[in-house]
């Protein structure tokens, strides 16, 4: 097992991103998606560090990193830079969810140094708008304080997982890491809805792009995927079968093995 290093650098606004660094080999930095930290990513990174120097970092407002008066998405953006500033050039980046949608931006924005872009399932309005109408009730959970009842609203009405299934992700670790941060996700919903339905928009990257969905998630985050696939050119894909959102926790080896060979199968075409 790879040893583990704590770290931290400012951001551009004077802010402090804390992060995690393990393994060896060429730089990959993680962005994770909503109400997460980079602990998330521990099981994965293990895997991942075989092949890779990998940073983890808390993205703005939770665990170890600060926050900033104005969010935007524009904000994840420029961390994204600092982060790969640290890991150096030509490394390669790997988005999850909101984080995914922030390493999208980026890429259209910079384009990356001749690294990879992995986006897994980023929550594109594919198939309408995200939260739309639905956010006012989400808001009205956080303010009461109702933090466990936010959080399996927004699963079910912006994730989309069945109402059915919300007793049985209680009982995960994800449900008592997750519940604190549900105030963090109103900010980025909102980002989410701003960028609208018009995914024509990413047609302009040309980092070598792979995006990964699992076959068992929820409908709108697999067209998402297969959406993309169509519109970037340099983009290739893959489904995991039987996977959810949260492949990287159910099966970390597995899904490492498929972040492996596409940022493989790109450094060789």
């Amino acid at each position: 097992m790879s040893e583990i290093e704590n770290l931290s650098v400012t951001a551009s606004d004077g802010a402090t991103l804390g992060y995690f660094r393990r393994g060896q080999g060429p730089g990959l930095v993680i962005t994770h998606g909503s109400i997460a930290t980079k602990e998330q990513w521990l099981l994965a990174s293990e895997s991942l560090a075989e092949h890779f120097t990998v940073y983890v970092y808390d993205r703005r407002g939770r665990g170890d990193t600060g926050d900033s008066e104005h969010y935007s998405i524009n904000r994840e953006v420029a961390d994204i830079g600092t982060m790969l500033a640290v890991a150096g050039s030509g490394s390669h980046l790997l988005g999850h969810s909101y984080g995914a949608l922030c390493s999208l931006e980026y890429s259209l924005q910079h384009g990356l140094d001749g690294g990879t872009h992995i986006a897994y399932e980023p929550p594109l309005a594919v198939q309408g708008t995200v939260a739309g109408e639905r956010l006012a009730g989400y808001v009205e959970l956080v303010e009461k304080g109702d933090l466990d009842g936010a959080l399996a609203y927004a699963l079910v009405n912006f994730v989309r997982v069945p109402s059915e299934a919300i007793p049985s992700i209680r009982e995960t670790p994800i449900w008592d890491s997750s519940v604190p941060l549900t105030p963090t996700w109103v900010r980025e919903l909102r980002e989410i809805d701003a960028l609208g339905m018009d995914i024509s928009r990413y047609a302009p990257i040309t980092d070598p792009t792979h995006l990964i969905a699992g076959t068992a998630t929820s409908s709108f985050l697999a067209q998402s995927v297969h959406d993309l696939a169509d519109t970037i050119a340099r983009a290739t894909s893959t489904d995991i079968e039987g996977a959810d959102h949260f492949a990287h926790l159910a099966n970390p080896s597995g899904f490492s093995r498929v972040v492996i060979d596409a940022i493989t199968a790109h450094a060789e075409s």
